[in-house]
């Protein structure tokens, strides 16, 4: 008999046309928050972790951090809360003095709050340091939120006039505890055991040494009067042998709008491409398509329409051109009549080849000109910065976009990270997507090139490109099967070896591609490996599920398979929230795919990428990544026909795989 345990919840908020899924936490329950003051100590905590912090002699400094399921502590007496670069010099919050009284006070959720950590109450407890010698000032924050696993700080450095600081470290750990970066990128965690810690910032880098290991941001502008900076840490607690699901908990809490899933046209490789200009006529005959052939006759909920690159006037800067006379009015209205919304392509650094050049040569001769970097356009000049924000706003307020794919910033295509050069324009986007999602918090935001696969991307937006080229092939067969390979080859490649935290359902992939523009347009068009390549791609679970689909191409086989992947992988929006890597390298020939896992239910994608017979050994607890105290027996029905009927049962069996086979199965336990 198992307890139930924080399992996977389904919540529906009033207004907004998605499905939001909540992680779990599966194992003994954190509880309420609390907070004790003892003598000078004092001690956040709940019913599975415990930070401790000393304000004697009015310092502030953290003493431990205990795992309360294992009773692990973790001591680190008199560990600075921060420590700064400043010039050459580094100082430490031991040097900083508290101004009055440390301040305990409630927090009170709020149950309409889009972000899940928005519906908890819980405690924080707040308290302001200074520097004299510097001018330093910190307000600084510690909040653990009701059901939590983890704890956050957030620190705001303020000064009277300015501070050039050059690194901020706000995670610093002996090497005897052999605390180890899970990652190769900026921004991935540090883990220890059953422990995790952060700076909350894509840019944040490791640094480790015999001595210590450490986590820091590093800083090319200085802190003005202005401008107060203001960063945080997390430290937290999975429940054992579960950092991937523990982590994702954290992160479905924390993240600017849990998982969802947005299906979507999108008109590149469509009647998007190169240098070739959109207008009504032709947009609103995809529209028609996609509403009468999948919204009315099969029922299914396509949640926007995004127009790629090909909207605006190259010579003129993000404005409409011709084929447009009044905006976007007449397809926002189509695609409402569609019960669907409007999305826009829109790229940060002026977008790619020949438009990008006329773009950039019409900025320059504006006065004042708009700012460029060495990749184009820059968000960090406020010229540019000012006209970027105007136009995204204005497609907010006059035609209702439900999302945006921002499409090149920073340093670029495959980036693990980007130079403190790039700063400030990351800073500058960043400081955008938060104005944007003032304006409309439920914006569905696609970070394309530029990012990398930080965790702490998804504070800011909801899905980062899974890097490589936009299409390509790999491996062997068809050349729609070369295809599959290659995308979920980057995939495995760029993400899952790179940031094996990353949550796999908040990758842009590049969809489903059924059109006649670039590789798409060279693709097989029989049935068998249109049906691969739809239900691979529903497979992953991924929130951003792109249709690249010329819908005259289509015949009712294909409308029917999108509609049944669409369907089911709505229906199992509990165990999408779970998705993760199963198998080894599409790209060397091995078998691969995607499990996720919740109340005691599943789903399971598995593909041969060969062409030759192959086998898998499945083994439910090693696949599903199953807690402790659940048991391994499943039952495993095909997805694709709905039947329910069994084809697998047991905690361990073989999976035969035809060539090329793609097999999506539901699974629940026994």
């Amino acid at each position: 008999m198992h307890k139930k345990l924080y399992l996977v919840l389904i919540w529906l908020i009033a207004g907004f046309n998605f499905s939001f899924a909540q992680v779990g936490y599966l194992g003994k329950k954190p509880g309420l928050a609390a907070i004790k003051n003892t003598n000078g100590t004092i001690v956040f905590e709940n019913n599975v972790l415990a930070l401790s912090f000393a304000t004697n002699g009015r310092k502030l400094v953290i003493t431990g951090f205990k795992d309360k399921q294992t009773n692990q502590l973790l001591s680190i007496p008199n560990s600075p809360l921060f420590s700064l670069l400043l010039g050459n010099n580094t100082v430490n919050s031991n040097e900083f003095t508290l101004v009055g009284q440390a301040s305990l006070s409630e927090i009170t959720g709020d149950k309409n709050a889009l972000k899940f950590a928005g519906k908890l109450s819980g405690k924080k407890l707040s308290a302001d340091l200074e520097d004299s010698k510097t001018g330093l000032k910190v307000h600084w924050e510690a909040t653990l939120l009701n059901g939590a696993n983890y704890l956050r700080q957030e620190f705001t450095f303020s000064v009277a006039d300015s501070v050039k600081i050059s690194k901020i470290t706000l995670l610093k750990f002996p090497s005897s505890l052999s605390v180890k970066k899970e990652g190769t990128v900026d921004g991935s965690p540090l883990v220890h055991n059953n422990m995790f810690f952060a700076i909350e910032h894509p840019m944040s880098q490791t640094m480790a040494d015999k001595f210590s290991t450490s986590i820091y941001l590093p800083r090319l502008n200085a802190v003005y009067k202005s401008a107060p900076l203001t960063i945080s840490s997390v430290w937290g607690i999975t429940p054992p042998n579960q950092m991937r699901r523990g982590f994702l908990r954290y992160i479905e809490l924390e993240r600017a709008v849990p998982y969802r899933q947005m299906l979507h046209y999108n008109s590149w490789f469509d009647i998007s491409w190169d240098d070739r200009k959109l207008s009504d006529s032709v947009c609103l005959d995809r529209i028609k398509g996609f509403k009468d052939s999948l919204v009315d006759k099969r029922k299914v909920k396509l949640t926007a329409f995004l127009f790629d690159d090909g909207w605006d006037d190259n010579k003129t800067l993000w404005q409409f051109n011709t084929g447009f006379p009044r905006g976007f009015s007449k397809i926002a209205a189509a695609t409402k009549d569609a019960s669907s919304t409007l999305g826009v392509w829109i790229s940060p650094w002026g977008g790619y080849d020949e438009p990008k050049i006329q773009r950039i040569n019409y900025g320059k001769a504006q006065n004042p000109p708009f700012e460029t970097n060495e990749n184009g356009f820059s968000l960090t000049g406020p010229n540019y910065y000012k006209r970027f924000r105007a136009v995204t706003t204005s497609f907010i307020k006059d035609y209702n976009i439900s999302m945006f794919k921002f499409d090149g910033v920073g340093a670029g295509n495959g980036a693990s990270g980007a130079s403190i050069t790039y700063q400030k324009d990351i800073e500058a986007f960043l400081k955008l997507i938060t104005g944007l999602r003032d304006e409309k918090p439920d914006l569905y935001l696609s970070l394309t090139v530029g990012t990398w696969p930080s965790v702490y991307w998804l504070k800011y937006g909801d899905a980062i490109w899974r890097a490589g080229e936009d299409t390509g092939l790999g491996g062997e067969g068809p050349k729609r099967q070369q295809w599959i390979t290659y995308k979920d080859g980057q995939a495995y490649t760029n993400i899952v070896k790179r940031a094996p935290l990353f949550p796999l359902n908040s990758i842009m992939y590049h969809g489903v591609c059924i059109a006649d523009n670039g590789l798409p347009g060279t693709l097989e068009m029989d049935d068998k490996n249109i049906s691969d390549e739809i239900w691979a791609f529903f497979g992953t679970g991924t929130g951003l599920q792109e249709l690249y689909v010329n819908p005259h191409k289509l015949n009712s086989a294909n409308w029917d398979c999108i509609r049944n992947a669409a369907n089911w992988s709505r229906a199992h929006a509990e165990q999408m929230a779970d998705i993760h890597w199963v198998g080894g390298d599409p790209l060397k020939g091995e078998v691969y795919g995607y499990a996720g896992w919740a109340d005691k239910k599943a789903v399971l994608t598995l593909r041969n990428p060969t062409s030759h017979s192959k086998t898998f050994i499945l083994d439910v607890k090693k696949v599903f990544d199953l807690p402790g105290g659940y048991t391994a027996g499943y039952s495993f029905s095909d997805a694709k026909s709905g039947s329910g009927s069994t084809m697998y049962r047991g905690k361990r069996f073989t999976v035969k795989l035809a060539p090329f086979e793609v097999k999506t199965m539901n699974a629940s336990q026994l």
